[in-house]
């Protein structure tokens, strides 16, 4: 009966452990319907882009006024935050932004820089 029981708990261990170990992968990536599609900017000061985002989870950045053109991966931890953490190619390291997207108008703000975009 002991060596029974020494092996349920040895069991029951491994279960727990395996469930942990999950808990610890990759951050669940909650997309938000009204974000997917393409979204244009057209700005005087910072001049013409367009963001693509997709359901998969992945993103693109292009600007026809710098000749720029890059793709990466977007990530929304938490539901009703309202933060995005963007990773482009061409970029040094992930940025973090607010956003507020409504049908027609999606807005990017971080502290150093701002997209207000219409849905194409």
């Amino acid at each position: 009966m002991k060596t029974f029981t020494r092996v349920v708990a040895v069991l029951m261990m491994v279960a727990v452990l395996a469930s942990l170990m999950a808990a610890c992968g990759k951050p669940k990536n909650y997309i938000d319907d009204n974000l997917i599609g393409s979204w244009k900017q057209t700005d005087e000061k910072r001049g013409n882009c367009t963001w693509t985002f997709n359901k998969d989870g992945t993103c693109k950045l292009e600007s026809e006024t710098d000749n720029f053109s890059s793709e990466g991966t977007f990530l929304i931890e938490e539901k009703d935050i309202g933060k995005i953490k963007i990773k482009l190619d061409k970029w040094d390291k992930e940025r973090m932004y607010t956003y507020a997207v409504t049908p027609k108008v999606l807005d990017l703000e971080s502290f150093d820089e701002s997209y207000y975009c219409q849905k194409q």
